[in-house]
């Protein structure tokens, strides 16, 4: 009988390892959390999008409006990449997470926070199109144009220099994101 629980243990663990992430993760239906994981786990691939620097880019408040509109951050260069921890938008998995891509308009903007946009690369998009985590983490230290879709990170806006100007510990410079990436292409000498 001992046998029989622990094979059934065992077997529901396994499919509920197997079992997809629904789009909104883990939130509750109704809550913040919620309305940006349904964002942040889109998968629809826009036909065209508007080109724009990231200085242009930086430039967008702090805020929503724009969300879904689909964007490529041209001539930016990446100063970090890494891959996130668990979270409530990937049902906390340990294997499928967001890469964090910061960017950048110049190398010599290293360091300054308010210039950091932030990009970021999903478990879906990762799948569809077969990038490996080698390729992605060899962005780093290169110009790369991405293409993705307009995101306001709400739940990052008390970390954002242009929300808090006079905060010490912001890591970043505006709460927009292409949050997913749909594409990327890494660049010659930004060219």
């Amino acid at each position: 009988m001992k046998n029989i629980l622990i094979a059934l243990v065992l077997i529901q663990g396994v499919a509920h390892a197997q079992t997809p992430c629904p789009r909104w993760g883990l939130a509750r239906e109704g809550t913040l959390v919620y309305a940006l994981n349904m964002k942040k786990n889109r998968m629809d691939v826009p036909k065209n999008y508007r080109q724009i620097s990231v200085t242009d880019f930086l430039a967008f408040p702090d805020d929503s409006l724009g969300d879904g509109k689909a964007f490529e951050l041209v001539g930016g260069y990446v100063v970090d990449v890494k891959k996130q921890g668990q979270e409530s938008c990937n049902c906390k998995s340990k294997i499928a997470r967001d890469f964090h891509i910061v960017v950048v308009p110049h190398p010599e903007d290293r360091g300054d926070k308010s210039k950091y946009v932030i990009v970021e690369i999903t478990p879906g998009f990762k799948e569809k199109y077969s990038w490996n985590d080698s390729v992605i983490l060899a962005l780093k230290n290169n110009y790369v144009d991405f293409s993705g879709i307009k995101f306001a990170d709400l739940e990052h806006k008390n970390m954002s220099v242009k929300s808090n100007p006079t905060r010490k510990t912001c890591w970043r410079g505006t709460i927009n994101e292409l949050h997913p990436v749909t594409r990327f292409v890494k660049k010659a000498n930004g060219h």
